[in-house]
């Protein structure tokens, strides 16, 4: 006869069983954004896009249980994490279950249930079903919101330091030319992308990046994004990729630019944003990771508002570093 052990071992394996987690590919799009689409997001982290360019190689996996959508995330230097369920909108669905049932998995894979990057919407319906979670603001995941007008115009007192850049640029390059990112580009945008990547101290993270920004320029059609380049001088100088993720809302997934040509960051900036963006009132230029240049930088220009995220969990994890994983001060 089994033992107690034997069989309390069996039914977690079952259990954990239950979810199958599958990878991040374009045959998941119409499947994920089912689930996605209808909450009106401007969560700049449930852009099917998003998920597949920076989720390769089992970063980030998904599993559909009783109509609602899991997203598990597996990145280096941090335990493995779910985002907020996400239920099928329109259906009754056990969202407290769905929530057990996530929390159960990470406990049978051996880490601290932890639920990342929720959505403000996501977080009172977590609260709703299960108020015993502590919840706790990361900044670091906030996404930067900008009205489409103030990017395009780059008006008033706070913005002068960014016309001022333009203008220089324009001084200095004025038979510059803006163009719409086709494939035929791609390999000069990766040529660009491998000299900004050279001016750097080589990283994980770098590498990484480098797959997601081969794999959004590859897939773009499929995935639904628009591009723009600069070129400078007859050379391909700075590119951008971006989607709309809401009829109102467009985010900005990549841009580069060669840091040795001045002024040319805030000008595929605000290219991108009158060629590609004339109808939408909102530009969502996503989080600043908790490194501190990104952060000065998206500041700069002044976001009309945020996106917040939250941390859920079944206990007090303010401080307990281990869980965080490295940042910039």
């Amino acid at each position: 006869m089994p033992c107690a052990q034997c069989l309390m071992k069996e039914t977690e394996i079952k259990n954990t069983k239950a979810f199958q987690f599958q990878p991040i590919t374009l045959e998941a799009k119409t499947l994920i954004e089912s689930y996605t689409k209808p909450w009106a997001l401007d969560c700049s982290d449930l852009s099917f896009a998003n998920m597949m360019i920076w989720g390769t190689e089992g970063k980030i996996e998904y599993a559909e249980r009783n109509h609602v959508l899991y997203i598990k995330l597996d990145f280096t230097g941090v335990p493995v994490f779910f985002w907020a369920p996400i239920p099928k909108k329109g259906l009754q669905v056990d969202y407290r279950e769905a929530i057990d049932a996530a929390i159960e998995y990470m406990k049978q894979i051996g880490v601290e249930p932890t639920f990342r990057s929720v959505w403000t919407p996501f977080r009172d319906m977590m609260l709703q079903a299960y108020p015993q979670l502590h919840v706790m603001p990361t900044d670091i995941a906030w996404d930067y919101v900008y009205e489409r007008e103030s990017l395009a115009t780059l008006k008033g007192k706070k913005l002068h330091g960014k016309r001022n850049h333009i203008n220089k640029f324009l001084a200095n390059h004025p038979d510059y030319e803006y163009r719409d990112l086709t494939p035929d580009m791609i390999e000069d945008c990766m040529a660009l992308y491998e000299k900004w990547i050279a001016e750097r101290e080589n990283s994980r993270e770098l590498m990484d990046e480098r797959k997601s920004v081969q794999l959004a320029l590859q897939n773009m059609q499929a995935l639904g994004l628009t591009g723009g380049v600069i070129y400078v001088d007859g050379k391909l100088s700075a590119f951008t990729i971006g989607e709309r993720i809401r009829d109102d809302v467009q985010l900005v997934h990549i841009e580069k630019a060669d840091t040795d040509i001045d002024g040319l960051y805030p000008m595929i900036n605000q290219q991108y944003v009158l060629h590609a963006c004339q109808d939408v009132t909102y530009i969502n230029r996503e989080e600043d990771m908790g490194h501190a240049g990104m952060r000065k930088a998206k500041r700069s220009y002044y976001p009309a508002y945020m996106v917040e995220k939250y941390l859920l969990s079944l206990r007090d994890l303010s401080e307990d570093a281990s869980l965080w994983g490295n940042t910039e001060e």
